[in-house]
């Protein structure tokens, strides 16, 4: 069975106090044999919400699910952590692999919602990396590497977002690849191809959004997708762009793992 953290010093006691096994880091319940596992699914508190500054501290066991609920009801979000279209459940996990999604292109990438957090390495050393404030100069950027890391750095506890208003209106369909030029004079808030075919989100105001569809739906062949066909497509892009790392990339990773894993012990 996997250790359950409650506190940031739990985590930091066990990693002083483990064996030399190799060490597996989760947001759930799963027993992972031949390894030490670490869940952070009961570290899943906000530790502050500023709806008015668009910012939110969470710590990093939360489930996604719980996030968007507490977002969702002051009409916010973070485009790229949408419960129903990610691989991952709790946001540690999704921070951590970092998964493509087409809606990143236009609305802003994950790691640019990260504005700061709490980190711990394997050899139990607690840092603060980053700031609460949008605008800021404190230092490196290296809560932001931890996004895309998976894994191989550390245990993140908890992040700092930025947020955004949600949009009041949402459609999304997909239409032949040869009417890219007409659908980007819309400005959609995704632009993907998929399947032969071209993937479009319309986000935003009602009355423009409506107005955007019904000029599509009149000029271009489209067909409508529904939100559990567009969740499906979603994760299927994110999975078939789980491809392996090119070498440079590696070996960048490799190098700075060292910094925070100098054992090698995370899988």
């Amino acid at each position: 069975m996997p250790f359950f953290a409650h506190i940031n010093e739990e985590v930091l006691g066990f990693l002083r106090e483990r064996g030399k096994y190799p060490l597996h880091i989760t947001g759930g319940e799963n027993d992972y044999s031949g390894t030490e596992t670490i869940s952070l699914n009961k570290l899943d508190s906000v530790l502050l919400y500023e709806p008015e500054e668009m910012i939110i501290s969470v710590q990093a066991g939360i489930k996604l699910s719980k996030l968007q609920e507490i977002l969702g009801a002051k009409n916010q979000w973070i485009p790229t952590l949408v419960a129903e279209e990610s691989l991952e459940e709790t946001l540690g996990a999704a921070v951590a692999m970092d998964h493509f999604h087409p809606r990143s292109k236009n609305m802003g990438m994950l790691r640019t919602t990260i504005l700061g957090g709490t980190f711990c390495t394997t050899t139990g050393e607690i840092f603060k990396s980053g700031s609460r404030v949008v605008k800021s100069v404190a230092g490196y950027d290296i809560h932001r590497a931890f996004c895309g890391s998976r894994g191989m750095f550390g245990i993140i506890l908890d992040l700092t977002l930025k947020i955004q208003p949600k949009p009041e209106m949402s459609c999304q369909f997909l239409t032949p690849l040869d009417a890219r030029g007409k659908i980007s004079r819309f400005y959609p808030a995704c632009l993907e191809e998929f399947n032969g075919k071209l993937l479009i989100e319309f986000a935003g105001y009602k009355e423009d959004i409506e107005r955007d569809i019904e000029q599509v739906q009149r000029d271009l062949q489209v067909e409508k997708l529904s939100d559990e066909k567009w969740f499906e497509i979603i994760k299927m892009l994110q999975q078939k762009r789980e491809i392996s790392l090119i070498p440079e990339v590696e070996k960048l990773l490799g190098d700075v793992r060292k910094v925070f894993d100098p054992e090698g012990v995370l899988v």
